[in-house]
């Protein structure tokens, strides 16, 4: 018996000896040094690399990983705003990041942790073990696009290359995170969408570790050669480690993508529709492409190449790729982004009479902030599609869906609709009632505002007149008008044309009507809603085909003038304030450019001019500076925005009187 409680034991004691053996072989070696660092996957190492000509399956168990997984919530409440901290790293995406309007420099109200590693010997913080969980709110972001690593905690990955089988789609992304500051004049060197035709139809992209024998022309690019590819109307990307290199190469040559890969990641591939700026085949029919791409139409390749120029601005340099990924992370963690900031108003009164504090009217305010939840659900799509702002949550969108027809007799959505009200304060029976703010941008014509002013009274639908006042040398003076409605004075910050879009916080609705200082404006026109019937401005214009609205009268959402504030290019502002022209070319441009609609015309015919003294438009050098103006704008654009349109609008029967 003895003998056999010996054998046993000894049995016993061999197979936990092989156990702990074969543990301590398959364990990592670590660091003695107490700090833990990052498993590393270089790609030196043929085998550890996917082969350039094989296409790179996705990890297995991406299928079961959600928000869940991977946040805890203790740190991010549903209800505030997301919050990050970045750890510093002397990178500009890292300054960016640091600089982002979610970013905060305490570590206890922060939700999401940034973390950079240079790929070699970059040490993860104190904050990496949360709760026992390692990785947990992280985001890990690996600039060295020659190694890549893989997942040590429940953090999230931000890199370029991916060992087969390592990206996570439905928690890692998949782009080039080593991206150049924004530089302000990248567009002088960016070619445009136009002409459609190119020196060459296609050509095949390939990097130096790539071998490829197909009949289709080749041209090698390691590092960003777009000057290469701007003779090209489509690239052939096969998937390789320099795959988002060769990417944004072409992007910035205005070279189609055509990516020879039905499973390769591509960036923020769960919001951005890279169906609409690139085609996708198997690398197996590589040698069909050509005939393939002949069958797209003119209209399709110009669109395509547009765009290329919209997602480009995704993810072209460290400004422009933190905002896309921290929109991105907002959803992914259902966590909103800040609200749209507005401009705070510096209010001044008149020297003079003036006794306007009191409203004798029912006034009626937009629900700002209704659609913070769904801006990031339901219209993320047409956002960042659009190339509309993502830094923000939208406080108000202009493209809300309409009720249905029956809406005005159901409980729930028949409380806010006027009924019967043709023309007058919603559209149809299906909208809220709604009403409008008047902005006037001065300098020097008082009798011509209170002209405007005396034309405004009594107007149904008039929330406010607000007026900008773009004269920092001296107040406004003598007796103005008393209305129905609030009369405020806002200072401009600077005397610019650019003041007359700013999203001031004294706005309280979405409809704005921006009227020049010596305009002779009356009622019907202002009476007449159409501003939520399909186009996102309309305003007056004399000739029979259209594709600008002048906004010395004419109708705007709100959104737009956040979108004009911090969307807008910097060189465009500038040109407006260095030339004090254009403001309105520029509005036109933005509003086309992102909604892809004509603006509307209404054929009611108003007067230029109350008499007051000449203004800018009198200039020698005015509409000399439009056509100058108009040929930059679509440069940095990429092409010209405005769409032509002969469709006009007017009321039928007597619906509003006067028109």
């Amino acid at each position: 018996m003895r003998s056999l409680l010996s054998s046993r034991s000894v049995q016993v004691i061999f197979f936990i000896f092989g156990v702990a053996t074969l543990f301590l072989l398959l364990t990592p070696s670590r660091p003695n040094n107490g700090i833990r660092m990052r498993r590393l996957y270089h790609y030196k190492h043929e085998s550890a690399a996917p082969s350039p000509i094989t296409e790179q399956k996705q990890s297995s168990m991406s299928s079961s990983s959600s928000s869940g997984e991977i946040i805890d919530y203790s740190r991010c409440l549903p209800q505030r705003p997301l919050r990050i901290f970045v750890y510093f790293f002397d990178h500009p995406l890292a300054r960016a990041l640091a600089a982002h309007p979610t970013a905060t420099k305490n570590q206890q109200k922060a939700c999401l942790f940034f973390v950079f590693t240079d790929g070699v010997s970059s040490p993860l913080p104190s904050s990496w073990k949360s709760h026992n969980e390692h990785g947990l709110n992280h985001v890990l972001i690996n600039l060295n696009g020659n190694v890549s690593i893989r997942p040590e905690g429940r953090e999230m990955i931000v890199q370029s290359r991916w060992v087969e089988g390592a990206f996570r789609p439905l928690l890692d992304f998949s782009l080039s995170p080593d991206v150049t500051a924004f530089d302000n004049f990248t567009w002088q060197i960016r070619p445009g969408i136009m002409p459609l035709k190119r020196k060459m139809d296609c050509i095949l992209v390939v990097d130096d570790e790539m071998r490829q024998t197909s009949r289709i022309p080749q041209i090698t690019c390691v590092t960003d050669c777009y000057h290469s590819l701007i003779s090209s109307s489509f690239c052939l990307l096969p998937p390789s480690h320099s795959f988002h290199t060769r990417l944004l190469s072409s992007l910035r040559a205005g070279c189609i993508p055509i990516i020879l890969s039905t499973s390769q990641p591509l960036p923020f591939q769960d919001n951005v529709d890279w169906r609409l700026a690139s085609l996708r085949f198997p690398l197996a029919l590589i040698d069909f492409v050509p005939e393939i791409i002949e069958e797209l139409s003119k209209e399709e390749v110009i669109e395509m190449r547009r765009r290329g120029r919209v997602f480009l601005s995704r993810i072209d340099d460290a400004e422009a790729l933190t905002q896309s990924l921290m929109a991105a992370l907002a959803e992914r963690v259902h966590i909103n982004l800040p609200l749209h900031p507005e401009t705070a108003s510096h209010l001044i009164a008149p020297k003079g009479k003036f006794n306007n504090k009191t409203s004798k009217s029912q006034r009626i305010s937009s629900k700002f902030g209704s659609q913070k939840v769904a801006a990031s659900r339901m219209y993320s799509s047409a956002r960042w599609n659009s190339g509309r702002d993502l830094t923000y949550t939208p406080r108000s969108l202009y493209d809300t869906p309409m009720m249905p027809g029956d809406a005005a007799f159901h409980e729930g959505t028949q409380e806010n609709l006027g009924r019967f009200l043709y023309g007058g304060r919603q559209l149809g029976l299906t909208r809220d009632e709604e009403q409008f703010t008047a902005i006037i941008l001065t300098h020097d014509r008082d009798e011509g505002v209170k002209n405007i002013i005396e034309k405004l009274r009594d107007c149904p639908f008039l929330n406010k007149v607000i007026i900008v006042w773009n004269n920092r040398q001296r107040r406004p003076s003598g007796n103005w008008p008393e209305i129905h409605v609030p009369v405020e004075f806002i200072l401009a910050e600077k005397n610019s044309l650019n003041s007359r879009f700013l999203p001031y916080d004294r706005i309280e609705t979405e409809a704005v009507v921006s009227i020049d200082d010596d305009m002779d404006v009356g009622q019907p026109e202002l009476t007449f809603h159409r501003f939520k019937d399909g186009q996102p401005m309309y305003g007056l214009s004399l000739s029979c085909e259209h594709s600008m609205i002048l906004t010395s009268f004419a109708f705007v959402h709100k959104e737009f003038l956040f979108e004009y504030s911090h969307n807008q290019h910097p060189s465009i502002l500038a040109y407006v304030d260095k030339h004090r022209n254009c403001e309105d070319i520029a509005m036109n441009f933005l509003v086309s450019h992102l909604m892809r609609r004509p603006p509307l015309k209404v054929t009611k015919k108003t007067h230029w001019s109350t008499g007051t003294p000449s203004g800018l438009s009198s200039r020698g050098s005015h509409y000399r500076e439009r056509d100058e103006c108009i040929r930059m704008f679509s440069q940095i654009y990429g092409y010209n925005p405005l769409l032509f349109s002969q469709e006009v609008a007017r009321p039928t029967w007597n619906c509003v009187k006067g028109l």
